[in-house]
């Protein structure tokens, strides 16, 4: 079986791909390196810098963790094949087509294009891992802060789904909820709720490289949710991410009336 990884390069990812390599055999790696926004006009400078100053401890934390995955995972399992700053380069359609694979797993690319997902679709399938409940919360930057932001703690978990042309709209293989303890701090949440993602994607990909059945379940069938996008992520979102962690993550009661996609459907 021919694995492809199309990841970001983030410590994160590279801890991902070491631990699907320990599983499954990896083909070959993709790195996506998107270039920097442009710094815009004076106000989208002012607004990144109260983003900024408003959600430090975010930050604090989501860099913390990263340093944990660095430490550990200094480098990708095998040597990527090429780096690109768009994952839909003519390039990457060249790699695809030379190894063609059963699987191709993604994660912290920018969108796939239907020319992609076609070259894939011609011999394998495209998983796809998001931090987030998925339909009940999509998008970025990151869902772990927005359901801190909405005060959906609930929600802090991770989906594994199919891939389609959509933000985070494809059908679902296995949605979770992170096992939290609620006295978490800000890093401790980021890295448990990273450790589950990854957790939820090792078990799926075993699965498939077994070739046992996997769901496929259209997210309409599950309910209905909210689409963030990066240009939301403003400062009044940071400053109520970081005001309901301190206020009211630790007291606030727990839901468990979500509906959730099991990697094992009860028998």
């Amino acid at each position: 079986m021919n694995i492809i990884l199309l990841f970001s390069d983030d410590a994160n990812q590279r801890a991902l791909a070491h631990r699907i390599a320990r599983i499954a055999p990896v083909e070959a790696i993709v790195l996506c390196k998107p270039g920097q926004p442009g710094r815009g006009g004076i106000s989208a400078q002012l607004g990144r810098l109260a983003r900024g100053l408003v959600g430090l401890p975010l930050r604090k934390a989501w860099f913390a963790m990263l340093r944990r995955y660095e430490r550990e995972y200094p480098d990708f399992p095998i040597e990527p094949r090429l780096a690109v700053s768009d994952i839909n380069d003519p390039a990457v359609l060249a790699v695809i087509d030379s190894i063609s694979p059963d699987l191709a797993i993604v994660s912290g690319t920018n969108l796939l294009k239907q020319p992609l997902i076609d070259a894939i679709s011609r011999t394998g399938r495209i998983m796809n891992l998001h931090t987030g409940i998925s339909p009940y919360i999509k998008g970025g930057p990151n869902c772990t802060n927005w359901c801190l932001a909405t005060g959906r703690f609930d929600l802090i978990g991770n989906t594994v789904m199919w891939i389609d042309t959509g933000i985070d709209s494809g059908n679902l293989v296995a949605t979770e909820q992170t096992p939290l303890e609620r006295t978490e701090s800000l890093t401790e949440l980021h890295v448990k709720v990273m450790d589950h993602a990854h957790s939820l994607l090792l078990r799926c990909v075993e699965r498939f490289a077994a070739g046992s059945p996997l769901p496929d379940v259209p997210q309409a069938e599950i309910g209905s949710g909210r689409l963030f996008l990066s240009r939301h992520w403003n400062a009044a979102a940071a400053a109520r991410a970081v005001l309901n962690f301190y206020l009211y993550y630790r007291r606030a009661p727990r839901r468990a009336d979500l509906r959730l996609v099991a990697l094992t459907p009860p028998s």
